[in-house]
């Protein structure tokens, strides 16, 4: 809103009070009318109670018609005194005097809503109008109790307060007129006068304002010419020192800006070939963490496994023979029990001793677990050479579900139950999923990662009593031609705000030593450079977290490796 306008508005506002004062004032003479006409029918009701209480105690001889006769000389002299109508009624609203005096002794008739009744029957006084052929307009009345000076209501006195009410009246109107004319008078000249005021202080205020918006767009030769000797000059003469100044450091900032362009375009340049040689720098550390992790991991399995293998394949091979011969030993001594149940005296001894009984029974069961111990030496043997995959080409076609089995076999003493926490459940659900082309030890590495991850949320869930009941669970469905793995866990989940540096290299949120923060890195590049797939982390704070890896089933040329990346992860 513009000066003008709010000093408009103010003057306009003040006129509105000063008229909203005089209603008021109108009001309050008008219940003052009332107020006085209600005083004054009070006070004629006292004493013509007092009158009747005079004549019942003093003259108690005189009859009925005398007393009312001086009733009724009581009502004209008030009448003449104060020229005002009333008329008094008893308890039945019979008329006992009235300045009309052809209505003494008839009943009250013009008490249409009872009101006159009520005033009788709880002393309240009221006022109504009447409404007749005399009174077409209507006259105000007003009734009050008639009592005597013991307090016992004897009837009601009925009081004409128009007059007296229409004398207020006429002084309210005539206090609004004249109200309003001051108001009028005083709002005209306020106005006219607010009108030259705030012409004369918006006009140069307006100017300053015009000459800000040219220099705000840039016209620094803008000036203004206010030459009153006011605030308002004062402070065009400061806008000017402005703007001469703002024009002498525009100048001067030109010909910085100038020189600083050219200094920032050599340091972009500078700072796109240092980030171009940081991400060149970080791949190749990346690589060569990969192929020296997956070179020692791969040789020291590979070597193991290799060690392992050979005692194991000749205990294994030993262990039928061992039971066949043991079963011709066992039976020759039945034969022996047949034949000679009653031996030598020292050949019963060391039966004795040895307590052939028993180890008849116990030395086949022994055998049978010395099979189930090897058997299983090399079941571990071979997931051992399938996760490391040393011994076969990097690219080739390879079962999905058979490298996360592998993997979870090594991960089994993480899997059991701990002092500090019970046995991580895994739930897997194979799809059928036809085998695929991967690079397979690298792809077994992505599991590796993620179900260590995997372990890691749940020990540290389970720790802060999060998931009293860990759980991975583990599904591989075909969606399309793409090979879909998904590995969930239900830990304490990864809070949003760190989802988008998951995969960045050497970040972490583990704590110092336990985490070096490539191996979600290495995953990620495995997955998305290697296989031409995805890698993704769905998870919320307090529900777990899921990572989906999404692997092409058709052979993509973008998958292969030259022959230098293959040297290097050989």
């Amino acid at each position: 809103m513009k000066i003008s306008q709010k000093l408009i508005s103010g003057i306009l506002g003040m006129v509105t009070l000063s008229g909203t004062i005089g209603a008021i004032n109108a009001n309050q003479q008008l219940k003052m009318a009332k107020y006085l006409a209600l005083q004054e029918a009070e006070e004629v009701a006292g004493l013509l109670g007092y009158f009747v209480s005079h004549e019942l105690q003093y003259h108690e001889m005189r009859s009925r018609d005398e007393m009312l006769a001086h009733l009724q000389e009581h009502v004209q002299a008030l009448h003449k005194q104060r020229q005002r109508d009333l008329e008094i009624v008893d308890g039945n609203k019979i008329i006992l005097a009235d300045v009309v005096t052809e209505d003494i002794g008839t009943r009250l008739d013009h008490d249409r809503n009872n009101e006159v009744g009520k005033t009788i029957h709880d002393g309240i006084p009221r006022t109504y109008v009447e409404t007749s052929s005399e009174y077409p307009k209507g006259i105000q009345l007003i009734a009050v109790a008639f009592k005597t000076s013991n307090g016992e209501t004897f009837g009601a006195v009925i009081l004409e307060y128009t007059p007296l009410y229409e004398a207020a009246l006429a002084i309210a109107y005539k206090n609004i007129v004249v109200t309003s004319v001051i108001s009028l008078g005083c709002g005209i000249f306020a106005l006219a006068a607010g009108y030259l005021l705030s012409r004369s202080i918006s006009k140069p205020i307006k100017q300053l304002q015009q000459a800000v918006v040219y220099l705000a767009e840039g016209k620094l030769n803008t000036r203004v010419s206010i030459r009153s000797q006011d605030e308002i000059g004062e402070l065009a003469t400061s806008f000017n020192k402005m703007a001469d100044d703002l024009q002498h450091s525009r100048v001067e900032l030109v010909n910085a800006n100038e020189q600083l362009r050219d200094e920032i375009v050599e340091r972009q340049q500078t700072e796109t070939e240092l980030q171009q040689a940081l991400k060149q720098l970080q791949k190749t550390q990346m690589q060569l963490i990969q192929s020296e992790k997956m070179s020692s991991l791969g040789q020291l399995v590979a070597g193991v496994a290799h060690e392992i293998n050979n005692p194991v394949n000749f205990i294994y091979g030993n262990l039928q023979h061992t039971d066949d011969y043991t079963q011709q030993l066992l039976r020759l001594i039945k034969l022996y029990q047949n034949y000679y149940p009653y031996p030598e005296p020292e050949i019963q001894n060391a039966n004795e001793r040895a307590d052939i009984e028993y180890l008849i029974e116990d030395l086949p069961k022994i055998l049978t677990s010395m099979k189930m111990g090897a058997k299983r030496i090399r079941e571990i043997v071979l997931s051992l050479r399938i996760f490391s995959r040393l011994d076969e080409a990097e690219f080739k076609t390879a079962d999905i579900h058979e490298g996360i089995d592998s993997t979870l076999l090594i991960l089994q003493h993480r899997i059991k139950a701990q002092n500090n926490r019970p046995e991580i459940k895994v739930v897997k659900e194979y799809g059928e999923i036809p085998k695929i082309q991967c690079f397979a030890g690298q792809l077994n590495q992505v599991f590796m990662n993620l179900l260590a991850n995997a372990i890691d949320a749940l020990e540290e869930g389970f720790q802060k009593e999060l998931c009293p009941n860990p759980l991975i669970s583990i599904s591989c469905e075909q969606v399309n031609e793409n090979a879909v793995i998904r590995i969930a866990d239900n830990g304490a989940g990864i809070p949003q705000e760190i989802q988008s540096r998951l995969f960045d290299p050497f970040f972490t949120t583990k704590p110092v030593g336990k985490g070096t923060g490539m191996g979600l890195s290495i995953s990620y590049q495995i997955i998305t450079e290697k296989h031409g797939g995805s890698l993704q982390c769905i998870s919320s704070l307090g529900q777990g977290a899921e990572f989906v890896i999404t692997i092409p089933i058709r052979e993509l040329k973008s998958a292969q490796l030259s022959i230098s990346d293959r040297r290097t992860y050989h």
